[in-house]
């Protein structure tokens, strides 16, 4: 099988999708009879199996962005065509894929990363330009989900949540765990917990990662003192973060901004605590990180997350934005080293279904049953 997998984000490896989208070219070394190539905006030149899309979208047309983006790959895989054979084509943004599903002639498969769309609905109507545009992609993505042959997510939760929001037969939606690269990365359950406690938050969208929750929750345990590295949102937001930390005397707040991969890593393996009790979260791929290096997982109860954490078998899990809650499972993670030790080898065990090579099996058994017709 032949696949050409499009997707907008590649080389700037900051979340889940793009760490996919590199991960998934190990298909063309370990499984014989398939070859993928990837489509993509976010290169800087073309190499072995990743060709480059140029998106030039003239300044007054940006708001256009996101529509106007399906037809130009949409040009860019007929292009492909001609040298590649390909026989299905995957879209790493479902509605990135919308034109290409009704004129391609190709079956497509449309991914959903994230809830974010299907949370803007008409019952929640906010007369903004935020609320408009999130509406106008939500409305895109549903009708991709009419539109490809399949559709995958990354999660039992949010498989459920597209199926009834969505409303998409059952057989037509398929679960695909994101994986890591888990081999090299060095397991070290043993944590020391000096003072003051390292506490490691990675979320670019510090608003959906609950950042303020958080910052509140530590500033309830005066007992103890904290250093919160924060890694991910962009510099402008920096004066915003400092806010929720004054008056906190016991939590020292160290912006980091956006990280590479090996700086994440870095602290994962040095730090005390991990903790990114997010508001809503589709899978979590930094939580599959932090158990596979052992650091203890301090999360909320929402979305995908209680898949990772095994409902709190691996770490502890909160109501999400519950301050009180959050501070009781920080407090007990640092109290209880025996408990932390346990959730933690639970943890190296549980992720080994995350590996990339049942990744790569799942990834090819899903596309293997694309139809000759689309299930309606």
């Amino acid at each position: 099988m032949k696949i050409l997998f499009c997707t907008n984000a590649f080389e700037n490896i900051t979340n889940g999708p793009a760490k996919f989208a590199n991960l998934i070219l190990e298909i063309n070394e370990r499984h014989a009879g398939h070859e993928i190539r990837i489509l993509t905006e976010d290169v800087t030149h073309e190499r072995q199996y990743v060709y480059k899309v140029n998106l030039r979208i003239p300044p007054l047309l940006k708001p256009l962005g996101q529509l106007l983006r399906m037809f130009v790959y949409y040009r860019k895989t007929k292009q492909i065509q001609r040298e590649y054979a390909y026989d299905v084509i995957v879209y790493n943004n479902a509605f990135t894929g919308l034109w290409a599903s009704l004129v391609s002639g190709k079956p497509t498969v449309g991914m959903i990363n994230d809830e974010k769309n299907l949370r803007t609905t008409l019952h929640n109507f906010k007369f903004s330009r935020q609320w408009l545009k999130q509406f106008a992609f939500s409305r895109l993505e549903y009708i991709s989900t009419r539109t490809h042959r399949l559709i995958i997510t990354n999660s039992d939760f949010l498989r459920e949540r597209v199926m009834q929001t969505y409303r998409v037969p059952a057989a037509k939606t398929h679960r695909l765990y994101k994986s890591i690269n888990l081999p090299g990365i060095i397991h070290q359950p043993d944590r020391n917990f000096r003072a003051p406690i390292q506490v490691v938050f990675v979320k670019a969208d510090y608003r959906v990662g609950n950042l303020p929750v958080l910052a509140e929750a530590l500033a309830q345990l005066p007992e103890y003192g904290f250093v919160l590295h924060v890694m991910g949102p962009e510099p402008k937001f920096e004066a915003d973060l400092k806010r929720y930390f004054l008056n906190k005397p016991n939590v020292e707040l160290r912006y980091l901004g956006p990280q590479p991969q090996t700086a994440v890593y870095e602290h994962l393996r040095t730090a005390d605590i991990f903790c990114v009790p997010s508001a809503t979260e589709a899978l979590g791929v930094a939580n599959i990180e932090a158990l596979a290096h052992g650091i203890p997982v301090v999360s909320s109860r929402v979305g995908g997350i209680p898949e990772v954490l095994d409902n709190g078998r691996n770490g502890w899990l909160a109501e999400p934005g519950n301050v009180v809650a959050l501070a009781a499972a920080i407090r007990e993670c640092i109290q209880n080293p025996a408990l932390r030790l346990e959730k933690s080898q639970n943890g190296r065990r549980f992720i080994a279904k995350f590996g990339k090579e049942a990744m790569f099996d799942e990834f090819l058994r899903i596309l293997s049953q694309v139809r000759e017709k689309p299930i309606r």
